[in-house]
């Protein structure tokens, strides 16, 4: 299986202590369960409520499929080489029902082919949003015609979303997570 290239450095931005990371998240905080992704990101203080709610709305957005959204998500991953989001979301993209065949499919190093025409077409457009920051008219075009204009705009909304993900998990060097804190849950936020 496709397993990420490690990062270069061994300089990390430390995870915010038990203490600061209870204080920013509150009652919910559970230093044994919290995901590392999420204990950076209280690390943002002020920019961890609205960053946490937005995670709840890429998990919860009505009209995405959640194995589609993994989808996306493995293959930011992927093309953006991050080790925690690719280790993380292998995980739950199987809890949110994906197949060993289609995650070796997003982890591929050419165009993703052989699996369902949605997947493929999203993986398209994350491949080109994440390597050019656009989307090719061929492709944008594909999206118009295969979904609506809401559903298009979440599909964009989301790859960006998990390119920005990507390169803060990346830029922190958030350290990866044991496989028992993430168990059956299909979102990062229990």
């Amino acid at each position: 299986m496709y397993r990420p290239n490690p990062l270069p450095s061994q300089i990390t931005i430390p995870l915010p202590s038990d203490e600061e990371a209870g204080r920013i998240i509150g009652d919910s905080y559970d230093p044994k369960m919290t995901l590392n992704v999420i204990k950076m990101m209280a690390g943002t203080e002020d920019m961890y409520p609205p960053t946490v709610a937005f995670i709840k709305a890429m998990f919860q957005a009505e009209g995405i499929d959640p194995r589609t959204r993994e989808m996306i998500m493995l293959r930011a991953a992927k093309v953006l080489n991050s080790p925690y989001e690719w280790q993380a979301n292998v995980v739950l993209g199987k809890n949110a029902g994906l197949t060993d065949e289609e995650i070796e499919a997003a982890a591929c190093d050419g165009p993703v082919t052989g699996i369902n025409l949605d997947y493929v077409l999203v993986c398209k457009a994350a491949d080109e949003l994440s390597c050019t920051a656009t989307l090719t008219d061929d492709t944008l075009s594909e999206l118009l015609n295969r979904y609506d204009e809401v559903v298009c705009r979440k599909f964009i909304l989301i790859i960006s979303w998990f390119n920005l993900l990507s390169r803060f998990l990346n830029g922190c060097r958030v350290p990866l997570e044991t496989a028992d804190k993430i168990g059956d849950s299909t979102s990062p936020l229990r």
